[in-house]
């Protein structure tokens, strides 16, 4: 069954659901699907490779969560 035949029983199926906690629970399924396979942009990729540089060239300049968290 291809792709496109797929979609359209499962959406039937979505169709016929009368639980919500059926809907509840597919909703988060394919929230946390999405979000496994959503890319980091260009922006934050950058941000995160400067951070990762300067931590190897420097890797005792770090700050220590517990010192850090008593201030939050």
């Amino acid at each position: 069954m291809d792709l496109e035949a797929r979609k359209s029983k499962f959406i039937k199926e979505l169709l016929s659901i009368e639980k919500e906690s059926i809907m509840d629970t597919l909703e988060r399924v394919l929230k946390r699907e999405k979000e496994a396979y959503q890319e980091v942009s260009a922006e934050h990729q950058e941000e995160l490779d400067d951070r990762l540089e300067s931590y190897k060239n420097n890797p005792s300049n770090v700050l220590d969560w517990n010192d850090e968290k008593d201030d939050w």
